[in-house]
């Protein structure tokens, strides 16, 4: 298995599981939508890393996209992407409308994409399923209530792939880091991240790298290694 569908490759986490990948000698299609120059960076590098700019919110790029998997017949799907921000406000003062907003652009792209790749997996009697969850998921900070809740419901469709396809050669894990400051928290509140990275039991704080190492033991760890869930916060909760 070689084949890589990474969502949100160009930027943050996902950038380093797309670099990691490619050293390795995975062949990556990955998505982006705004980070066009690093798109293009990557794919000049390796020749191997198919970007393909699609906006999750359109009906029609998502489309295009949904032909461009079949297109590539992965063995792998990397749920990464995510829109929308991370700390937001009290929940007692969110708009329905953003709980509305943030499932449909988050989470819904999401499990089509899941159900795309599921169908091509069965085909072949084999494939890997991970999801790049957070693990706000076990100590939530105040004001996450709409990005935890996308998360948890992503990881409980998680633990029924896993045992949906499992007699298919498919495993389904999902990978919880901790806090890592990047593009998608450059709205948050400088105060609140120092806050957060004090609090982490380890001088060394959490980097993509890690997250890229958990990646390859839910591809390489077999058969057996599947419906896990696992944290990556040193033991922090």
């Amino acid at each position: 298995m070689n084949k890589v569908v990474l969502t949100g490759g160009s930027s943050g986490i996902g950038k380093e599981i797309n670099i990691f990948l490619l050293e390795k000698g995975y062949e990556v299609l990955f998505t982006y939508c705004h980070s066009d120059e690093s798109a293009k960076d990557i794919e000049s590098r390796f020749a191997r890393a198919k970007a393909f700019k699609v906006n999750f919110t359109s009906g029609d790029t998502l489309q295009d996209f949904f032909s461009a998997i079949e297109a590539f017949d992965p063995d792998i799907l990397i749920n990464n992407y995510y829109s929308g921000t991370f700390i937001d406000t009290y929940f007692h003062k969110t708009e329905i409308e953003k709980v509305l907003t943030d499932f449909k652009n988050n989470v819904i792209p999401t499990l089509e994409i899941t159900q795309k790749c599921i169908s091509l997996f069965r085909k072949k009697k084999q494939g890997r399923i991970i999801n790049i969850l957070s693990s706000s998921l076990q100590a939530p900070a105040m004001g996450t209530s709409v990005y935890n809740s996308n998360k948890a419901y992503l990881l409980q469709m998680s633990k029924s792939w896993a045992v949906e396809n499992v007699k298919f050669g498919i495993t389904c894990n999902s990978v919880s880091p901790s806090f890592i400051p990047t593009d998608f928290h450059k709205d948050m509140d400088e105060r609140m991240k120092e806050t957060i990275l004090s609090g982490y039991p380890l001088k060394d704080q959490l980097e993509g790298k890690d997250v890229a190492n958990a990646i390859d033991l839910c591809i390489n760890g077999g058969k057996h290694f599947n419906g896990n869930h696992i944290f990556l916060d040193a033991s922090h909760y």
